[in-house]
């Protein structure tokens, strides 16, 4: 049970201090500059001049991200108590940065970590710099929908018990579309195994401040999180915070790594935000979240209504692998419409001026957060049944439903492929071929095919897919109808030979597979 002392959360000592400042009125001779706004451009015509005059450095009295000591080092005191937390780290690069801080300052080449397929790509952007070996364990897919759902218990037991010298495993908790997994338990098991346990929980920083809503990380006695702040918490888009329990990770290895990875120029307002955000969340977030909620559930119900559309709820996600779910989420599944989840998601947009957070080929999801009002489920409802009377058609059929029944088999660990020869080939020739790039949709982010793994025909007509409907496909590689792969000839015939019968791969690889084939029987 986490202990808040309620007469120090009133406190915002880093906003406080920015107030200050402003309000003094400053002679500028520093950056940024355009010296608080000192200059007229485009940008002064949108926004006024409020933005630059509050953009200002790390000036004195202001402390410093780097080496907090004051007024920072006090706001992520008091988020760290509010989140029963050991310590924190607010973040200004997202939760793409904490992800890579997790995995840096707790692994080191060669060792292994645990972790689900369905990660996302700043967690292999993490690998590539740490050199850890990844064990990629296959989450439940929800054939219906082509959604990716949880890994259980029982599977993440049955891993942690066939490569028992993993150093950590690494969590999504809750996925991009809500389900969550038996956190408490699996972190419980991992520690009997000394292993660490990080957790991205970019879409879940409301779970601190709700008792209606699925355990948090750290309550879960999980070592490391990471929250984005800003999707759920209401604070300013990029600002997000590392969380930190207890002593399994150092310190030492936790600011080394932040330092090393984010900016010596944080942006203030972003700071601000989270400690303002904090306050807000600790004495009005209870309130604001229940309130998501309920309108979440009017919003199901009221479009369970309409044709051509079903809203999921939790009794549905339990049912495809989810251990709980994150009710301030709406999932909505396309049914018997002419048309997809992705020329829904732009109907909207274009026509009715409405914006919805992702699309996919079956669904569509809607967030609830604490900046909901229940005047837009009104708005929302009158164009879904605008586009229920022209595209609903009881007689459509869809094809097979397009999803990946396994992911591509991993050879090289993402930093081997990394730093070996590039060759871009036409995407249909890439078959069999080692992926030297992240490909991806985003959102939400979820590789499709990451450095090291090879190119199955599976991966190369799902990505022939989304480029015909033109999807946002994000890659390293920009050319069209082109990726970039290993180019094998390149590499010295002994080099090719170590690399492709790496032992510690091979084994991997043969482990994960056995693995697969434990999982279907």
């Amino acid at each position: 049970m986490k202990k808040i002392d309620y007469k120090k959360q009133l406190k915002t000592p880093y906003l406080e201090a920015y107030k200050k400042y402003l309000e003094e009125k400053q002679a500028v001779f520093d950056v940024p500059g355009h010296h608080q706004g000192n200059i007229e451009t485009d940008f002064n015509k949108v926004f006024g001049d409020s933005i630059y005059k509050s953009d200002v450095n790390a000036p004195r009295g202001m402390d410093n991200l780097s080496h907090p000591k004051t007024v920072i080092k006090e706001a992520q005191d008091l988020f760290a108590e509010a989140a029963n937390a050991s310590y924190s780290k607010f973040l200004v690069n997202g939760s793409s940065e904490g992800n890579l801080i997790m995995l840096m300052s707790t692994l080191s080449e060669g060792d292994k970590i645990l972790l689900p397929r369905n990660v996302h790509k700043s967690v292999i952007s993490a690998l590539i710099l740490c050199g850890a070996t990844p064990i990629f364990l296959m989450p439940e897919i929800d054939e219906q929908t082509e959604i990716v759902n949880q890994i259980s218990y029982k599977e993440w037991k049955k891993a942690i018990d066939l490569h028992s010298d993993a150093k950590a495993i690494f969590i999504i908790n809750p996925t991009y579309f809500g389900a969550t997994t038996n956190l408490k338990k699996i972190v419980d098991y991992a520690h009997l195994h000394h292993m660490v346990v990080l957790v991205d929980e970019a879409h879940g920083t409301h779970f601190y401040f709700s008792n209606s809503l699925p355990i948090s990380a750290m309550d879960a006695g999980a070592d490391m999180t990471t929250l984005s702040v800003h999707k759920t918490g209401g604070s300013l888009t990029q600002s997000s915070v590392l969380l930190v329990k207890g002593e399994r990770v150092l310190r030492y290895d936790v600011v080394k790594t932040f330092n090393l990875l984010t900016t010596t120029s944080p942006s203030s307002l972003l700071i601000a935000s989270l400690d303002s955000a904090r306050k807000f969340l600790v004495f009005e977030g209870k309130k604001h979240i229940n309130e998501a909620i309920r309108l979440a559930k009017i919003c199901r119900d009221e479009i369970n209504k309409i044709p051509g559309f079903i809203a999921r709820d939790k009794e549905y996600f339990k049912t495809k692998g989810a251990y709980s779910y994150d009710d301030t989420k709406v999932v909505v599944e396309i049914d018997k419409l002419s048309i997809t989840g992705f020329e829904v998601y732009k109907i909207l947009r274009d026509r009715f001026h409405i914006q919805i957070e992702l699309a996919e080929t079956y669904v569509f999801l809607l967030l609830f957060t604490v900046g909901s009002k229940e005047k837009d489920i009104t708005i929302l409802c009158n164009a879904l049944r605008k586009i229920s009377d022209k595209y609903y058609d009881p007689n459509v059929t869809y094809e097979n439903h397009r999803y990946m029944s396994h992911f591509p088999e991993l050879v090289l660990t993402p930093r081997e492929a990394y730093q070996a020869p590039l060759k871009v080939v036409k995407l249909q020739n890439a078959l069999n071929k080692i992926a030297k790039e992240t490909i991806m949709i985003y959102p939400p982010g979820i590789p499709l095919i990451v450095p090291g793994e090879r190119f199955t025909q599976e991966v190369i007509d799902e990505l022939a897919y989304y480029k015909k409907i033109k999807a946002n496909i994000v890659s390293d590689y920009e050319g069209p109808n082109a990726v970039s792969v290993i180019d094998e000839r390149k590499l010295k015939e002994e080099e090719l030979e170590k690399f492709l019968n790496n032992s510690k791969m091979k084994m991997m690889a043969k482990s994960f597979h056995q693995y697969i084939a434990d999982k279907k029987k």
